[in-house]
């Protein structure tokens, strides 16, 4: 045996340090209400300073459970569920579950494949960025960006934060003629979930309306999500092309707002001189694009934070059961592409 080699920590040392059982090591450790708090927080604290890990193969078989999480997304490249993802893993791992993911390429079959797949590998629960193929396996789920009626799920406040772009051009820059260049209102077919689209789109509506500005129809271009940033470029266009084109364009994601500038200077109009726009999303290196872009701050990572915290209730049964909807509040970037400073 090699001299480098150094025993690992056990359950039986961190009793002894902690000067209790190793029964009760074992309760602290699970977070059992048989400990109390002060006793839960020394074992917590010898275990971290010897990095006791326990044996978590033994702790699954002993609860029925594989310590496995499932995490269905549309794309798992795109920067949103690539940050969601390390937000569900910081909170998930550090509670001994590993995570299985899944990328459906916003395909509701492969969507169902996928879940078909999380089935058979024995996932405790799953967290869905559904495309509308969700189809339930017998285990808690929580979604995340698109809500799924009578759902448990954590989404962004896309309410508020379309009224805050919207008041922001209108109230802070003047803008009288604002257009916005959307996402799909639903995913899956028939509309199978409550897309962020739908919210996005209505709240754009209701926020135009409060500050009394016209809203032709041709102002409203929804794209499909395989070409976002051509169909933008396309919508773009067809907006300068009116006879009274808009002032302002709100895109209601990140890609189509790049979509939106290229459209813009297809079409030799400077931005924010000719034409302000605001994007939804914050583009990646918003703060590096000419003219840099005035976006909202999603807090993506929260957004895996908070439903793998969700997730972890229901797996402890800690949740009533009931369909709630958590919203996490949006920042708002105010750049150049809209006239600020910044």
């Amino acid at each position: 045996m090699s001299s480098d080699f150094v025993k690992r920590p056990t359950l039986a040392d961190v009793a002894a340090q902690a000067g209790v059982s190793q029964a009760t090591v074992s309760r602290a450790l699970a977070d059992s209400p048989l400990v109390n708090e002060q006793t839960r927080r020394r074992v917590w604290e010898v275990a971290e300073r010897l990095r006791f890990q326990p044996n978590r193969l033994a702790s699954s078989l002993r609860r029925g459970a594989t310590m496995a999480i499932g995490l269905v997304v549309p794309d798992v490249a795109a920067a949103f569920y690539a940050t969601a993802l390390k937000g569900v893993q910081e909170v998930v791992e550090q509670a001994g579950y590993h995570v299985l993911v899944v990328s459906t390429e916003r395909d509701a079959r492969r969507e169902r494949e996928a879940l078909v797949s999380l089935r058979s590998h024995q996932v405790d629960g799953v967290i869905v960025a559904t495309s509308g193929g969700y189809e339930g396996i017998g285990v808690p789920a929580v979604f995340i960006d698109n809500v799924r009626p009578g759902g448990v799920a954590v989404a962004l406040d896309n309410a508020g934060g379309m009224t805050v772009l919207v008041d922001h051009l209108a109230l802070e820059h003047g803008h009288r003629r604002i257009a916005y260049v959307g996402p799909p209102e639903t995913v899956g077919a028939g509309g199978a979930a409550e897309g962020a689209g739908r919210e996005r789109l209505e709240a754009f509506r209701a926020a135009v309306g409060r500050r009394g500005l016209a809203l032709p129809p041709e102002y409203v271009q929804l794209s499909s999500h395989a070409l976002w940033q051509e169909e933008a470029r396309a919508s773009t266009a067809e907006l300068l092309a009116l006879p009274e084109p808009p002032t302002a364009i709100v895109a209601g994601v990140d890609l189509l707002a790049l979509g939106v500038l290229r459209g813009l200077r297809d079409g030799g109009r400077r931005v924010p001189d000719d034409v302000a726009v605001v994007s939804f999303d914050e583009p990646g290196f918003a703060d590096l694009l000419d003219p840099p872009v005035t976006s909202l701050d999603r807090h993506d990572r929260e957004i895996g934070r908070r439903a793998a915290r969700l997730l972890l209730d229901a797996l402890d049964g800690a949740d009533d059961g009931a369909a709630a909807v958590e919203r996490v509040p949006l920042t708002l970037h105010a750049r150049r592409s809209c006239g600020c400073e910044g």
